[in-house]
């Protein structure tokens, strides 16, 4: 096996590839194109930060003898703030029709009608209050209606601890001291006082790191489909341009051409694998946490390699099944941006229904991108993902094998013509 020789058709083959339009697109900007979508729509600047949302308000309750009223609540939403930002821009209506309208219209994004009474009820009892919340999108009514619930639980605490001490004024202590009664009624307005602390991986606290976890599932769903393109298209090309025949019929041997074309499959998915990384990085402002003095973190390249090679293997195995370039490419892009899709490469397979998800619990693709991101974003040690590497590894050499065996047997027949 000469290594001039599977040089040459390396070379030869990067230099078709990436002069080839309609692949540069497919390999290269259509993965960038995804990125950007994901990193100025998906994941837009500033969305750590809180949002206002317009607000209508019906307040019944202005001339109550009691000292608190609905102007107390009306003044509480006007002042809201959380880290600088004002939550509600309120406006004010006077009658249900005209707020109802605007809400269904999208003009405003939710209303509140404090009805006759607040005051004396929130004093004396339970106070009602009516929300409506808008639904311009599935995302906006469920955001709305979380940010009013929040609102109305922490305003109703208050209440409760104002209403307590208030309480207090009234009650002897010849009885029951007063430290108990306090500390019961305190337990009785909220039986359990719970602080929730949120623990992210050091890598995924800040918008660039989030862009940085969709860069590389942006290699993974390149690598997928533009792997099955190569793989399926390695030998038909060469047959279609009648190259085929004149390689054979030189020195170069099956082996030599075999090893060179899969050996140009596994640089053009590396030249790709760098080009996004470059883009997202310096483009979209990714965070890639790989660093190469941790030995752990040369599993990442390691396991590009593997998915690489079971994509290729993947697609000479395709091979069998079309005729033409243009349906193997056809055929290569649709199933692999399936599989992106619904494997838990590009979307969480937790966002899938349970039967979707079987698809991507036993793909050994995910096992190597699950590797990739356990390893650079939660620092998993490489023994805490062993099965999945193992697992990915074993049955990539497997697929290798029998795309190798496939090509052999296919150049066999063509000689034999």
């Amino acid at each position: 096996m000469k290594t001039s020789v599977i040089k040459a058709l390396i070379v030869k083959d990067l230099k078709e590839t990436f002069r080839d339009k309609n692949a540069v697109f497919w390999m290269i900007a259509w993965p960038l194109i995804w990125l950007v979508l994901t990193a100025y729509i998906l994941i837009p600047p500033g969305l750590d930060q809180p949002k206002s949302m317009s607000l209508g308000l019906i307040n019944y309750d202005v001339s109550s003898s009691f000292p608190v009223n609905g102007s107390v609540l009306v003044r509480a939403l006007e002042e809201a703030q959380y880290k600088g930002v004002k939550l509600f821009n309120v406006k004010i209506y006077e009658d249900r029709a005209s707020l109802i309208e605007d809400i269904k219209k999208g003009r405003i994004d939710a209303g509140i009608i404090i009805p006759e009474n607040f005051g004396e009820n929130l004093t004396l009892g339970q106070a009602a209050l009516e929300v409506y919340v808008g639904a311009k999108s599935v995302q906006s009514a469920q955001i709305n209606r979380y940010m009013l619930e929040k609102f109305i639980e922490e305003f109703s605490k208050v209440a409760s601890e104002e209403k307590i001490t208030w309480m207090m004024k009234f009650i002897p202590e010849e009885y029951v001291p007063l430290d108990i009664v306090e500390r019961f009624l305190r337990g009785l307005a909220k039986p359990i006082n719970a602080t929730f602390i949120e623990v992210l991986p050091e890598a995924l606290i800040s918008r660039e790191a989030w862009i940085g976890w969709y860069t590389i599932g942006a290699i993974g769903m390149t690598m997928l489909y533009s792997g099955l393109n190569i793989g399926s298209t390695a030998l038909l090309e060469e047959k279609q341009k009648g190259c085929l025949r004149k390689i054979l019929a030189s020195p170069t041997t099956p082996s030599e051409l075999i090893l060179g074309k899969i050996l140009s499959g596994i640089l053009s998915l590396s030249v790709i694998s760098v080009v996004i990384i470059v883009f997202g990085v310096f483009v979209c402002r990714a965070k890639i946490y790989w660093n190469p003095l941790r030995v752990e973190h040369w599993v990442v390249p390691a396991m590009f390699l593997v998915l690489a090679s079971l994509s290729l293997g993947m697609g000479s195995i395709l091979s069998l099944g079309v005729r033409s370039v243009r349906g193997a490419s056809s055929l290569s892009v649709s199933l692999g941006l399936i599989l992106a899709f619904l494997t838990g490469i590009w979307f969480p397979r937790e966002w899938f229904p349970e039967w979707m998800r079987i698809l991507a619990y036993y793909s050994p693709a995910t096992w190597a991108v699950d590797v990739i991101r356990y390893v650079i974003v939660f620092e998993a040690e490489p023994a805490e993902v062993a099965h999945y590497i193992i697992g990915a590894t074993l049955t990539t050499l497997v697929v290798l094998f029998i795309g190798i065996v496939i090509y052999e047997k296919t150049l066999r027949k063509y000689l034999e013509r």
